[in-house]
């Protein structure tokens, strides 16, 4: 699946009463409102006082008190009617918050693909990805079979040694790592061989042709696009915003993020700001935030429950400050905590609605 700005202008995050992909209603107000299995209905969602409503054709009823939201939820959606009289509404098409018509866009609605509701309804994290780059995990049983051999390994190769790590094998797991992907496409450039999206695109390809069971290797792509959508999402809110995961063979899953304002008549040089976040047997968990300014500058913050680990980030701190000396970096500040992070803030994204990007772009991101 392509993730553009089209997609991203029309749809936003969707609304959390559809958490489990359909919204129920009982089967005296499915009664009341007339409501016909297969009917394609227009809704609305919507807060009054501490109550949530839902109306169909001048006809509304209460979904809940205090589920509130942060604006109206217009969508289409079809009907099922369950044998006891129960109504099911599942999403067919959600609003754009658009008057003109397009052939995409008709009516200020945008439809709805099976594979863009499990997108939406897709819960963020790479908690999928991390589990199909374990060796030791679901890939691991297809190792030997013939005609997976090669394309197993150079996915399970993704997960890279701390041992002789360099800067340019960090670019490439960064370039890699799916979020470019309709980027490269556009500009027709050539695709690497290692690009992870495409790699595990092609493995659900082989395991669909063969029977097999694709469900985890297409949650995995999920969790890929998913972090697009949000990166793109956040450019609408001129921010550049990504996150991914950095998989090592000894220390387990990085989860890297990246912030940065797009420059304004009031920032014209904005900050940029990293955040790292692991756990695993030799350090425990470990957040990791870096506020670089004018590009040499550095404000560092270190989360680290484990005492030991604790400690020993304490005792590193000359050898790091000559480290980044050395390469022309100055450390303003590195204040290091013997706890874990408040609120556990991992991630900058946000999924908020705004207009800025031109119809078409795709998320361009050059590390």
């Amino acid at each position: 699946m392509i993730v553009t700005a089209d997609l991203v202008n029309a749809v936003s995050k969707i609304n959390p009463i559809f958490l489990e992909g359909t919204l129920k209603i009982a089967a005296p107000e499915a009664r009341a409102m007339g409501l016909k299995d297969g009917q394609i209905i227009q809704a609305v969602i919507e807060n009054r006082a501490d109550q949530t409503k839902l109306l169909i054709g001048g006809k509304e009823i209460e979904l809940g008190k205090n589920a509130q939201l942060s604006d109206s939820s217009k969508f289409q959606a079809r009907v099922s009617i369950s044998n006891n009289g129960v109504a099911f509404l599942t999403p067919t098409a959600l609003s754009t918050g658009q008057s003109v018509q397009s052939p995409t866009l008709q009516g200020g609605f945008t439809p709805i693909s099976p594979h863009l509701m499990n997108l939406l309804l897709h819960s963020s994290g790479f908690a999928n990805l991390s589990q199909i780059l374990n060796a030791n995990g679901f890939l691991g049983g297809f190792r030997n079979v013939s005609g997976l051999t090669d394309l197993i390994s150079r996915i399970l190769g993704l997960r890279k040694s701390l041992q002789n790590i360099s800067p340019s094998d960090i670019r490439n797991m960064i370039v890699n790592f799916g979020l470019l992907t309709e980027s490269q496409l556009a500009k027709r450039k050539p695709i690497n061989a290692l690009n992870q999206k495409i790699l595990l695109q092609q493995l659900a390809k082989i395991f669909s042709e063969r029977g097999l069971d694709s469900g985890n290797i297409n949650r995995a792509i999920l969790d890929i696009e998913s972090a697009q959508l949000d990166t793109q999402q956040n450019l609408q809110n001129r921010e550049l915003s990504f996150s991914l995961l950095l998989p090592f063979k000894e220390f387990g899953d990085v989860k890297f993020s990246f912030f940065r304002s797009l420059a304004n008549s009031k920032q014209k040089d904005p900050p940029y700001i990293f955040n790292l976040h692991t756990k695993n047997d030799l350090v425990g968990e470990v957040w990791l935030r870096t506020k670089v300014e004018q590009r040499i500058k550095l404000s560092m913050q270190m989360w680290a429950p484990q005492s030991e680990t604790y400690l020993k980030a304490k005792d590193s701190i000359s050898s790091l400050h000559e480290l980044l000396h050395n390469a022309g970096l100055t450390i303003n500040s590195f204040d290091i905590y013997n706890t874990k992070r408040p609120g556990d803030e991992t991630d900058t994204t946000k999924t908020k609605k705004s207009p800025g990007i031109s119809h078409g772009s795709v998320v361009d991101v050059e590390a």
